[in-house]
């Protein structure tokens, strides 16, 4: 399915994988590994099997996301922490969990041994290796819902690996690409979502955050001497630049000098907004609240 392609656009380091040094070895890998997986993957930019190991490291996190992260570790740049783990050769592969190294390989290893390396650990951890779609779905929403749209990509394109026809996972991860910067992207998979599929809430959000960019786009902006109309415009051009946040705040501070400013169309605009984030995006709680002590008070 199309809707993979191209996954690797977004930023090579993500929730799943990630650069670990000595000062944040603590909380990326000992306590990062209370519920899952952390496997430390020990290597040196000379090193040529380090680079010929770190794809297949790189595809089992994507796969196992949620359950697995993986850490990286310079050895030339944290020889003092590789030396307090008895690193001697790289790359030296460790897995901690719940605080502890509970196996470890060196050497470059196949796909296939290293899912093998991999079921032996999940079986040993008892935390399950099969996706479990409601739960999935729930972490991405919530990632999604924190502005962590990287996590939340993650999550989307993990259960779409195993699941390339779930829409509600499809729609989350072309909001994603949205906010994250990728408008093309997003409306490639939009379109590959049958529209009998698209009345889902990740898909209903995603439709209004296009839908309110359009409306933008069709605006003619000019450069009024009105204050607020400058303010007006501003938050449409963070809006559609994906600064939501900002935007959020510009009109809050035209609802709060005159409510009822050219028609009250800053308070509407600030409800389409919330509308593209979808209810339980934390933007759009808290600027709800905002906006409900300013209207009534």
């Amino acid at each position: 399915m199309l809707i993979l392609e191209g996954i690797n656009n977004l930023s090579k380091k993500t929730s799943f994988i990630k650069d670990v040094n000595t000062r944040n070895f603590a909380a990326e890998v000992i306590e990062a590994s209370a519920e899952k997986i952390i496997l430390v993957d020990f290597w040196a930019p000379w090193c040529g099997p380090c680079k010929q190991l770190t794809p297949v490291l790189e595809k089992a996190a994507a796969k196992y996301q949620g359950k697995l992260t993986l850490a990286k570790i310079n050895i030339d740049e944290n020889a003092e922490l590789a030396a307090q783990l008895r690193v001697q050769t790289v790359p030296t592969v460790y897995a901690f969990f719940r605080g502890q190294p509970i196996d470890a390989f060196m050497g470059n290893v196949s796909e296939q041994k290293l899912d093998q390396f991999l079921s032996k650990l999940f079986e040993l951890t008892k935390i399950p290796s099969t996706l479990n779609l409601e739960e999935a779905l729930k972490q991405a929403s919530e990632a999604f819902d924190k502005s962590s749209y990287d996590e939340a990509a993650g999550f989307y394109t993990d259960i779409l690996t195993k699941l390339p026809e779930e829409e509600k996972a499809a729609a989350g991860l072309a909001h994603c690409y949205l906010l994250l910067g990728h408008p093309e992207k997003a409306k490639e998979i939009l379109m590959q979502i049958p529209k009998d599929k698209r009345q889902t809430r990740q898909a209903t959000a995603l439709l209004s955050h296009l839908e309110l960019i359009q409306d933008i786009e069709k605006i003619q902006l000019n450069t009024s001497n009105d204050p607020i109309q400058q303010s007006y415009q501003i938050a449409l051009i963070n809006f559609k630049n994906g600064e939501i946040q900002n935007a959020i705040q510009e009109l809050l501070e035209i609802n709060r000098f005159d409510k009822n400013w050219n028609n009250g169309i800053a308070k509407d605009t600030l409800l389409k907004v919330f509308s593209s984030l979808g209810h339980g995006h934390h933007l759009t709680a808290e600027g709800r609240r905002k906006l409900s002590a300013i209207l009534f008070s």
